[in-house]
């Protein structure tokens, strides 16, 4: 045989080495895998001819290996690189569409179709891998592989392939392989924002409760706030706290109470709800005098017994004085006062401007006397106080219960090596006048507060929002005094530079802001039917192509679809069961109903 440099001379052209496809977990262009070939290409799809589409499935490495089937991946020969993608439409010519019954013929006939793949990236062969977006299209008559299950997650994950795998989750695995697992890295989930979406029913708390059992064998912190109560089954390093007045589960679960003292101005307001003219600068007044009594303490001439500084016929300059020198202190948003005091002071503050001398003459240094009008006004506001005060159903926010503040509890938590999850049950809180939206944003601020002040640059934490729809896009109060419940707001928008991070789930994509979707890095789409929501999640997640969007509504329960930025493409996979799977209730229809009536008995 002549040597390649004779066989030139002679004009014989030398067979080209085909790609080298070393840095690839598998080969992408196996002959056994071959399905089709291109027969036209657009800018972000191609058409292809499947000579085999109707042919049953051929075993490859212990795979089944499919000729063409709607959600299968396909890989492309595209020169030096391999372009990527998905069939998203198959089909019969015209002339081929007369019956099959392969029940009668014996086998399944093979007969030539045709389908539609969508683009998704393309690699770079020859090299490490990389993945470079659609920037070199397929020529016609290249040829149409199917995509391995290993390829397809080392193409969906492999950016964070050198990630620790001691901080990696195993979450599924492949949809169309389910002997294939699917492992993500917590940056790739945490890192910029999570988000599980998916309607009643189709699998969102079960990964909720994997994410957080897989998230508990790492070094993880994650406060997890249980609006409905379901996660209680969680069992492995795990702190369980209730709030509330009833039955807690499990056993072990902590009672704990918000302090008062956590919630800024903004959260009495649109608990107390003061209206008109007077109630709001009157008990705005109110707390902060309250605020400086604390710190001066009752000993101090200001303060009467009771710890409340009365205002009528005393000097504006000595409280001015005073409230100057320690503005500081009362400004902070956790400063302490005595809530129980507070209908007090507001009668106290309801006092003429200035006062009247023997001569007639206005003195605008001293508070006048009571104002009758004002009093009269704020009744309504103190009465309804009052009424907070003395409600068990608000005692873990605002009243005297002999329980574990939160914040003694959070604090513990974070402290702890054992604890990777601090689950804080909301089940029991009133829905009475939003003290369930009022609390969650409170705890919200909170953490923010704590991770702009550097507490978890060492030890990241993920606050785990469920039922998130009852949370965000809130605001209390009337027309002209609007309380923006917006913690988790900021948490999404500012939290990540501080390590703090947010995984919201949510039956509703439809009613969070779009603003906190498309913060969201990774997101966890279970089946959506209702087409708000699932308008929600496309316009608000650029990285949920269209051909991903059209499966939504098909997944069976359990079954998502993972996009986001540490997603090279939209991976569908079938989530991993929990080990401790949620207790999302709901009447036994077959048991309860599946009984006799006593009129049908009788």
């Amino acid at each position: 045989m002549p040597s390649p440099e004779k066989s030139l001379a002679m004009g014989l052209r030398a067979v080209p080495a085909g790609p080298d496809v070393s840095g690839l977990p598998a080969d992408p262009f196996d002959s056994e895998r071959y399905i089709g070939n291109v027969r036209d290409v657009k800018p972000d799809a191609i058409g292809i001819d499947l000579p085999k589409a109707t042919a049953q499935r051929r075993l490859v490495n212990d795979e089944e290996v499919a000729f063409g089937e709607v959600g299968q991946f396909v890989c492309i020969e595209a020169g030096e690189q391999m372009a990527f993608g998905r069939i998203v439409e198959v089909g019969l010519p015209a002339q081929e569409q007369a019956p099959i019954d392969p029940v009668l013929s014996g086998e399944r006939p093979s007969i030539s179709g045709s389908g539609t793949v969508a683009l998704l990236t393309s690699v770079s062969l020859g090299g490490d891998g990389d993945l470079r977006g659609i920037d070199t299209l397929p020529a016609l008559g290249a040829r149409v592989y199917a995509a391995s299950p290993q390829l397809v997650t080392w193409i969906a994950c492999g950016t964070e392939s050198s990630e620790d795998p001691r901080a990696s989750l195993s979450l599924g695995h492949l949809s169309v392989a389910l002997e294939q697992p699917v492992r993500l890295g917590a940056r790739q989930l945490f890192g910029r924002h999570c988000a599980v979406l998916g309607t009643s029913g189709a699998g969102k708390s079960w990964t909720v409760a994997t994410l957080v059992e897989q998230a508990a064998k790492c070094r993880s912190k994650i406060v997890l706030i249980d609006a409905t109560g379901e996660f209680h089954t969680l069992n492995s390093r795990v702190q369980h706290v209730h709030m509330g007045v009833g039955e807690a589960l499990p056993e072990s679960s902590l009672e704990v109470s918000f302090p008062h003292s956590e919630l800024v101005e903004d959260d009495l307001f649109a608990l107390f709800t003061p209206t008109g003219d007077v109630q709001g600068p009157r008990m705005r007044s109110a707390i902060r005098s309250l605020k400086l009594a604390a710190i001066l303490g009752t000993d101090a001439d200001l303060v009467d017994g009771m710890g409340c500084i009365p205002k009528a016929g005393r000097s504006k300059q000595e409280f001015n004085s005073l409230y100057s020198a320690h503005a500081a202190a009362i400004h902070q948003p956790n400063a302490a006062f005595d809530i129980d005091m507070l209908p007090r002071q507001i009668e106290l503050e309801c006092v003429w401007p200035s006062t009247t001398s023997l001569q007639g003459q206005r003195d605008h240094t001293v508070w006048g006397e009571e104002n009758i009008n004002d009093i009269s006004m704020c009744d309504s506001l103190v009465s309804r106080i009052q009424g907070f005060l003395q409600a068990d159903e608000f005692a873990c926010l605002l009243g005297s219960r002999d329980t574990t503040p939160l914040t003694e509890a959070l604090d513990q938590f974070l402290a702890s090596d054992d604890e990777a999850v601090l689950r804080i049950s909301m089940k029991h809180l009133s829905f009475t006048l939003n003290v369930r939206e009022i609390v969650a944003n409170a705890i919200g601020r909170l953490l923010l507060r704590r991770a702009r002040a550097g507490s978890f640059e060492e030890r990241p934490l993920v606050v785990v929002l469920d039922e998130a729809h009852q949370f965000l896009n809130k605001a209390l109060g009337e027309e002209h005094t609007r309380y923006p419940l917006d913690a988790f707001d900021l948490i999404a928008k500012e939290g990540r530079k501080h390590s703090l991070t947010i995984c919201l789930a949510t039956q509703r994509p439809g009613d969070i802001p779009e603003g906190v979707l498309s913060q969201v890095g990774t997101q966890i789409v279970h089946r959506l039917v209702n087409r708000r929501d699932r308008d929600a999640v496309e316009q608000g997640i650029t990285h949920l192509d269209q051909s991903a969007a059209r499966f939504l509504p098909t997944f069976a329960p359990g079954e998502a679809v993972i996009v986001g930025v540490y997603m090279s493409v939209p991976l569908s996979v079938q989530v991993l069961e929990p080990t401790a799977k949620p207790d999302s209730g709901g009447a036994d229809y077959d048991r309860h109903w599946g009984v006799a009536s006593s009129a049908e008995s009788g």
